[in-house]
């Protein structure tokens, strides 16, 4: 669905609910990892594109001191005070909201200036490592701050060029939300891509001195083909968070080796010290990727793709006789320039980078070839790169 679309369906579904028309309307994208796998909580180079699967937010201040919600995806409505903000159940939907809102707070050292009530919806493909949690934690962000709710961030700081200071910021501050609220161990990819996406563009951080970039994949740029493998995601939640710990142990044993500070981050270590090697493979894939993009070659950025998952199969064994079977189904099919697990890896979803003219043929080789080798028919996303969160005032 268009970003218009889905507020037009949250706008009935607030009216419906509230008995009124909503003020502010918000909408920000899901993302996929294009490069970089594992490597933004490492302190590492990632690449990455928003996608045109969107969250919408539509709501209204109210004078009370109360946030009221309503998820048109989960068809359920949570209320909470703004002076005692308290995590709910665990991996509930209501806490990644409660999080942004807390967050905030926080950053200001003062409550919102007043309770808001407000309608959800969204279609980015739930569990998929598509970020749904990013598009709404941006969502519901810019929805506050178009609000006027969150005293000293005027919203102008965020919109325009000179959005991109006040846009990391926010993401920093988005990051901590999902981090010391909802309890998820991720670094700032999500958050970043959520707020920075460009049409037709990949994104570039740098996850230790946060430089970035937006970079062209052509015009018209290729379709970002996402394949479901329809496998549970509950294995790769916990295997991230292992990961994740083991990640900071080879840190740990490394500075305690070193003796000194040289070592804060996996990125710190040289490939020769160490054996496991796929996060510092992967910042070099990066680099070349960046290099490839402002050079115009969609086919050799295509072939990094390609090695990633290489890397995360053989090295860092992320990967899954699932992914792999749909990664070998998209090398077959029409228009393939590369492929990849997307996310954490484990269960969820592969991205391939698809020229545009062939998508659809592509999605219904790989959808076949899949089919016949697993027993499973898989989801398939058809999306391309896609602009970054944005705000409104409605007018009725």
């Amino acid at each position: 669905m268009t970003p218009a679309e889905l507020e037009a369906v949250a706008v009935k579904s607030f009216a419906e609910r509230y008995g009124s028309q909503p003020s502010i309307a918000s909408c920000a994208p899901g993302r996929v990892e294009l490069l970089g796998n594992h490597t933004d909580y490492n302190g590492g180079l990632v690449m990455a594109a928003a996608i045109d699967r969107y969250t919408a937010v539509v709501g209204r201040p109210r004078p009370n001191r109360e946030g009221h919600v309503y998820a048109l995806d989960f068809d359920g409505s949570h209320h909470f005070p703004l002076a005692d903000i308290t995590r709910g159940e665990v991996g509930g939907w209501p806490n990644y909201v409660k999080g942004v809102v807390w967050a905030i707070q926080e950053a200001l050292g003062s409550e919102l200036t007043s309770g808001f009530e407000m309608v959800l919806a969204g279609d980015v493909p739930l569990g998929a490592g598509l970020s749904s949690s990013a598009s709404l934690q941006a969502a519901v962000a810019f929805f506050l701050l178009q609000s006027g709710v969150a005293p000293g961030r005027d919203i102008e700081q965020y919109e325009g060029e000179v959005s991109d200071p006040a846009r990391m910021d926010l993401a920093m501050v988005l990051r901590r939300s999902e981090n010391a609220f909802v309890g998820v161990s991720s670094g700032l990819l999500d958050q970043f891509s959520s707020l920075f996406g460009k049409a037709d563009h990949a994104l570039f951080l740098d996850c230790q001195s946060l430089e970035f970039d937006r970079l062209p994949l052509g015009d018209p740029g290729p379709a970002i083909v996402v394949c479901d493998s329809k496998t549970s995601r509950r294995l790769a939640d916990g295997m991230y968070n292992r990961r994740f710990a083991e990640c900071q142990a080879i840190v740990s044993y490394f500075r305690d080796l070193d003796g000194g500070d040289a070592v804060r981050l996996l990125r710190d270590v040289s490939l020769s010290d160490l054996e496991r090697r796929h996060v510092l493979t992967e910042n070099e894939r990066v680099r070349q990727g960046v290099s490839a993009l402002n050079a115009g070659d969609l086919k050799g950025f295509g072939r990094l793709i390609s090695a990633s998952h290489a890397s995360s199969r053989d090295d860092f064994e992320n990967s899954s006789p699932a992914l792999d079977a749909l990664v070998e189904a998209a090398e077959a099919a029409p228009g393939f320039l590369g492929g990849k697990l997307s996310g954490a890896g484990w269960a969820g979803c592969t991205v391939n980078l698809v020229e545009a003219d062939k998508a659809e043929a592509f999605a219904e080789v790989v959808a076949a070839g899949y089919s016949k080798t697993q027993g499973v028919t898989p989801d398939v996303h058809v999306c391309h790169a896609a602009e970054g969160a944005s705000s409104r005032r409605l007018t009725h």
